[in-house]
């Protein structure tokens, strides 16, 4: 989470990084608006950080192509943090929704990033939309 001048609002050194453990908060792609359609798409795999650009990004693993990192834009309000000494994902509430390493479900859909009216963090054409349900097992 980030307070107003959006500095991490965890208790995490300015500038992102932890003073206990020298973390980095990576960047996360966000939704500016509450969506007015939902998508169907399922996408599934490991919360990561995109090493070229420290965004965090979801790995999915065994495509056609080899391992994939997929930009996901996350519905308003979400963030990432510092929590307990590990990167989190936190969702709108406040709540930590997963941490770095952990497997995830998304459903939503894959679109361009200007269609989604979103700037993407790793700078691709295309994000994957979060719009439904987000777990994991």
């Amino acid at each position: 989470m980030v307070d107003d001048s959006g500095a991490p609002g965890d208790g995490s050194a300015p500038g992102g990084a932890d003073r206990a453990s020298d973390l980095v908060v990576p960047g996360l792609t966000v939704q500016r608006r509450v969506l007015d359609f939902a998508m169907q798409a399922q996408l599934m795999g490991t919360l990561e950080i995109d090493p070229s650009t420290n965004c965090l990004v979801v790995r999915m693993g065994n495509t056609l192509a080899g391992d994939m990192l997929v930009d996901v834009a996350w519905p308003l309000g979400w963030s990432v943090a510092i929590r307990g000494g590990e990167i989190a994902l936190i969702d709108a509430a406040g709540q930590t929704a997963r941490r770095l390493g952990d497997e995830v479900w998304v459903e939503g859909g894959s679109i361009d990033a200007d269609q989604a009216n979103v700037v993407s963090c790793t700078g691709s054409k295309q994000v994957f939309v979060a719009s439904g349900r987000f777990g994991g097992p």
